[in-house]
């Protein structure tokens, strides 16, 4: 595979041996720099988020100080139209990108502002909460502010905004990393509490968004914010507490008995970084996912081989799958719900593309029912499955049905765990991505006796063929009992299944290519119809804290007649590799480019250069072949 970056490319016709990219202004290719992807970034903000015109902003503006040009640039400088770009006569924001840290950062803007007509300051690293100012009429005298103003607004507007007004998030990654490094630094709490207080937050806003007010109520003006800083504030903490009491009894079986921990002046700053985003309705699923996932899994990432799945792969296993609105699905090994809530966005789309009759409340209120009825999740962690919960109330719900629980154990604990709702020979779809490695082998044998392949198998030399031996627990080879679990979920996923149901598991390629993991092969084989097999590139986990080769096994569960003759002639297996899965070993996208190395552009945004679409496409053309039918 050709290993590209987003931002930075390596090209080598151009610039031998340097990193480049495109700048968001100019579209000219230039050379990357750590302190150029972050200018970049908060760039791609102003025009994103706040709405500022291209021709308003200038990067690597020389600043005057008294009658001599400093060496010294700002990084930004917002202009309050695109006539006239002298910084002492027409500035109106200015951007320190360059300092890393926070008290130089705001020492460097402080002198820009002195000596400029802007009004307004930020300082930006990409990483630690940013910080914003406003230059008062005294000289010298600049105070805090929750934002900075957007285009055609003054900061008088900030924190008053109605829900037509919030705008989608561009990169909720920074935004959520931002918050956790602010309340970690200023409450002291440990990670997995520090994500807590942020997704209590997520969850008011959404409460928010979704009532029929039309002023938002998750919020801080500058003259609350200001005085929070005077050690008031007592209107706005009443304001977001009484938010999120709202929240605990929607939501009791989440949030029940809890409280917001956070100090005041923490609680103001997480408000400001948050409020002025649509998470309902403008923010694409996709950033969403991506953001939550990724915050998910820095926090609360477990030492039994828990990895999260990345979105290309969520998306391709359910598309392949497809779902219908009928379907019973579960993820028996849920972590943090990503096929979950992708099932559910797949629906949701079903629904806009099948149903032009319908509005968006009526298809949000089918989704609901969907979830609640027709959705489910397992997961081991108690705190994975709590989260899981949380991710489908974002996406409109299903969060009824996720329970921690061992899905590897007997049937009846899960069936009494789950009230009954989850039963083996029950579901239409199983996906999954399950737990890999030795580190978690599983070893109890009142566990490994309720699985085939938890016993140990031999193989005939005369017929060539694994035999199975149900006397004996299955061994690693080095003389001890066990069994990885995601060979123990092969086998799980299949009991899941009603007859003809369909699933496709995450597995590291040595199941399917060791020699002696042969009889594993051979089981599958013998127990179901192989639909489809498709290779992950390496890179696919290595964002995620796992750098294993890992493939996609997609199977059919048929009653046992069907099966035997299926097994008595060859069939058609589809296969797949994927090359391209459009983002780089840091997580960072990947655009397509053409001939003269310019980013392809699709209805203006970049098109990521990743081959998951052409695998799905294939796949359908081949299930109309051969005539598959679900």
């Amino acid at each position: 595979m050709n290993n590209q970056n987003s931002q930075p490319i390596l090209d080598k016709e151009k610039i031998a041996g340097e990193k480049i990219f495109r700048d968001v202004l100019s579209g000219e290719q230039i050379k990357w720099t750590p302190e150029e992807e972050v200018r970049q970034l908060f760039i791609k903000k102003l025009i994103k988020e706040y709405k500022y015109p291209k021709g308003h902003i200038r990067k690597e503006v020389p600043i005057k100080s008294g009658q001599t040009e400093t060496k010294k640039k700002a990084d930004i400088v917002v202009f309050h139209n695109d006539k006239n770009f002298r910084p002492e006569e027409n500035a109106y924001i200015i951007v320190e990108c360059k300092k890393k840290d926070r008290k130089d950062g705001l020492d460097q803007l402080e002198t820009y502002l002195s000596n400029t007509t802007a009004e307004y300051g930020v300082w930006f690293n990409g990483k630690d909460a940013p910080a914003y100012i406003e230059k008062t009429h005294k000289p010298h005298r600049y105070l805090s502010a929750p934002d900075i103003p957007p285009y055609g607004k003054t900061l008088a507007d900030v924190g008053l905004y109605k829900k037509g007004d919030l705008v989608a998030a561009e990169d909720l990654k920074t935004v959520f990393e931002a918050c956790h490094n602010y309340i970690y630094a200023n409450e002291g709490y440990l990670k997995d509490k520090v994500f807590n207080e942020v997704v209590k937050l997520i969850f008011v806003k959404m409460m928010d968004e979704k009532s029929t007010s039309t002023d938002c109520e998750f919020r801080i003006t500058t003259k609350e914010l200001r005085e929070v800083e005077e050690g008031r504030g007592e209107e706005f903490r009443k304001r977001i507490e009484e938010l999120f009491k709202r929240v605990v009894a929607a939501y009791p079986d989440i949030f029940g008995g809890e409280k917001i921990l956070l100090k005041t002046h923490t609680l103001a700053y997480v408000v400001s970084q948050l409020q002025k985003y649509d998470f309902t309705k403008k923010t694409r699923a996709e950033i969403k996912g991506v953001a939550f996932q990724t915050f998910v899994h820095s926090h609360l990432r477990g030492e039994r081989g828990e990895f999260f799945t990345p979105y290309p792969i969520l998306k391709m296993a359910i598309e392949m799958l497809a779902p219908k609105e009928h379907e019973l699905i579960l993820d028996p090994a849920c972590g943090s719900g990503g096929f979950l809530v992708t099932a559910l966005n797949f629906i949701r789309e079903c629904f806009r593309k099948n149903r032009p009759d319908l509005n968006e409340f009526d298809i949000t209120d089918a989704i609901r029912t969907y979830g609640n009825n027709f959705v489910f999740g397992i997961d081991f962690n108690p705190d994975l499955a709590r989260v899981s919960k949380m991710y489908m109330v974002l996406n409109d719900d299903g969060h009824t049905g996720i329970f921690s629980e061992n899905s590897l154990e007997d049937f009846s604990v899960i069936i009494e765990t789950s009230s009954r709702k989850i039963q083996p020979e029950k579901f239409n779809i199983v996906v999954t991505n399950p737990p890999f490695g030795t580190r978690g082998k599983i070893t109890r044998r009142e566990i490994l006796d309720h699985f085939d392949l938890g016993h140990k198998w031999v193989r005939d030399k005369e017929t060539n063929k694994w035999k199975f031996i149900p006397e004996k627990i299955v061994s690693q080879g080095n003389g001890k009992g066990g069994q990885v679990p995601d060979i123990l979920f092969i086998e799980r996923c299949l009991q899941f299944l009603a007859p003809y149901g369909r699933m496709a598991i995450v597995l590291p390629d040595g199941d399917l290519t060791n020699s002696s993991l042969g009889y594993v092969r051979q089981w599958v084989r013998d127990n179901s119809r192989i639909l489809a097999v498709v290779s992950l590139p390496q890179e696919t986990f290595v964002p995620y804290g796992a750098g294993v080769k890992a493939s996609v096994l997609f199977l059919q569960k048929l009653p046992q007649k069907e099966l035997e003759t299926l097994k008595k002639k060859d069939y058609p297996i589809f296969t797949g590799i994927i090359e391209k899965i459009g983002y780089d070993i840091r997580g960072r996208d990947v655009y397509e480019r053409n001939e003269r190395g310019e980013i392809v552009k699709k209805d203006g945004e970049p098109v990521i250069d990743e081959d998951v679409s052409l695998i799905i496409e294939e796949f359908k053309k081949f299930k109309e072949k051969y005539k598959l039918e679900f």
